[in-house]
């Protein structure tokens, strides 16, 4: 699996339920870092500890993931975590349940409590970057923000800079030629929800991140290895700086900001 495991032909069905939500986060796991077990989820009364301290009930989806990987910190915490359920806490308007945050706390993603009731509810996003501290749609389903969390921590997490080339239409035009789209919806960038929608492409050992930059739109590429990732540079024409690989280090309970 670890060598022909292809994200967009893995997802080619979409995550319809939330049950190929996570089948997809198992497979990448095995074939990007290790294997879930069962040690890698919190426990169902560390999950009701949580409902009980905030005086609500988490949707269906939120209390799988955590149960089936939200203790795998290499998966969702590189950078902006998944936050553990003794963590989890209401906006300032209470009228948001924050589940995840952006390291420095700039940003967070929310369930609306009005939807809380909802096995798969949408997920919303809030960030300083957007006018008079408001908040704009992420994705129709939590389980499909997992899906996005997963992918975006392990680009995060196994590369800095030398990853990224200004995406100009020679770039895009080889992309969509060459590489398979990832089934996801656009969806809003955390440090520039107004710009263009985030796209995932990805081709077996690679994943490739279409997002907004500084010049318009920029190429985010990761791989698998360090020979996945220069494949990649040596196929797309775009002016790349050369990578530095960086040493993996996930996200400690000290190293974050929770955004309230």
């Amino acid at each position: 699996m670890s060598d022909t495991f292809d994200v967009a032909e893995v997802l080619a069905g979409g995550c319809r339920k939330r049950a190929d939500s996570w089948a997809f986060v198992s497979s990448f796991a095995a074939s990007w870092f290790t294997p879930l077990s069962p040690a890698d989820g919190f426990t169902l009364d560390q999950i009701q500890r949580a409902e009980d301290r905030l005086g609500v009930h988490l949707p269906v989806a939120l209390r799988e993931a955590y149960t089936l990987f939200g203790r795998r910190r290499d998966l969702v915490a590189q950078q902006n975590p998944l936050l553990e359920p003794e963590e989890l806490l209401l906006d300032p308007s209470g009228e948001l349940l924050v589940f995840r945050s952006e390291n420095q706390g700039c940003a967070g993603w929310g369930v609306s409590l009005t939807d809380l009731s909802r096995e798969d509810p949408p997920v919303a996003l809030f960030s300083d970057r957007l006018p008079n501290s408001e908040r704009c749609h992420f994705l129709d389903r939590l389980s499909l923000a997992c899906v996005e969390t997963v992918l975006s921590e392990a680009v995060v997490g196994r590369w800095r800079q030398g990853r990224a080339c200004q995406a100009t239409p020679e770039v895009v035009a080889c992309l969509e030629t060459e590489f398979a789209r990832v089934p996801l919806p656009p969806y809003p960038a955390w440090f520039d929800p107004m710009g263009p929608g985030v796209r995932w492409f990805s081709a077996a050992g690679l994943l490739l991140r279409l997002e907004p930059g500084s010049e318009g739109t920029e190429l985010v590429v990761t791989g698998r290895t360090e020979g996945d990732l220069q494949r990649a540079i040596e196929a797309i024409p775009g002016a790349w700086p050369d990578a530095e690989p960086t040493v993996t280090r996930t996200i400690s309970e000290h190293d974050f900001v929770l955004p309230f």
